[in-house]
């Protein structure tokens, strides 16, 4: 068949099948235009959605965020107020103890004179006889004598030593008292010992 055989044929066809084809064309991409506008209808939907969706998260993350910043603020000043109350309690504390540890000094130095005016008033006693003591024995009460002065010094050292003494140092302190207040008690049986 040559081309203008074919021609004929297309001639001979009827008007309204050109329509049919033409139309069926167009109708297939109205049905595409369609398609492809539901379908970016749906999208749209879909980004509205999710717009919608990280809108809400991000107001519920920001109320959350709000909600810890306040709780933070708080939990600060309730700090700030404890270690306020905490300071405020140890200097209470430490006024408290420097208080007690004055009294337990001055009752230390206390007891520490009563024990030494007594010592001296026997020795008060004692230094009226001495004058009786035969000549023998006068040169070794002498100097037992001035053992005692020397003592009665360190022992007058000892209770000043008070007024520096701290809680861990007043026990030591007053050991030390104790010991030089022996030590003088003896030499002053020893010398009234040697006058009777």
């Amino acid at each position: 068949m040559d081309d203008s055989v074919e021609g004929m044929r297309l001639s001979t066809l009827p008007l309204p099948a050109f329509l049919v084809v033409a139309l069926l064309g167009c109708s297939h991409a109205e049905e595409e235009k369609a398609k492809l506008a539901e379908f970016q209808k749906k999208a749209d939907e879909r980004v509205a959605q999710a717009e919608s969706q990280a809108k809400t998260k991000l107001a519920d993350i920001q109320k959350e965020l709000d909600d810890v910043k306040a709780q933070l603020t708080k939990a600060k000043e309730q700090a700030a107020e404890a270690v306020k109350s905490a300071q405020s309690s140890a200097e209470d504390q430490a006024k408290a103890a420097e208080a007690a540890l004055t009294k337990a000094r001055q009752a230390f130095k206390e007891k520490a004179r009563l024990e030494l005016a007594e010592a001296n008033k026997d020795l008060a006693e004692v230094q009226g006889k001495i004058g009786k003591v035969p000549a023998k024995s006068k040169a070794a009460v002498t100097a037992l004598m001035q053992d005692i002065q020397k003592q009665q010094k360190a022992i007058a050292k000892d209770i000043t030593a008070f007024d520096a003494a701290t809680l861990d140092t007043l026990r030591t302190v007053d050991a030390q008292v104790k010991k030089d207040l022996a030590v003088l008690k003896a030499k002053v049986r020893t010398v009234r010992a040697k006058v009777q």
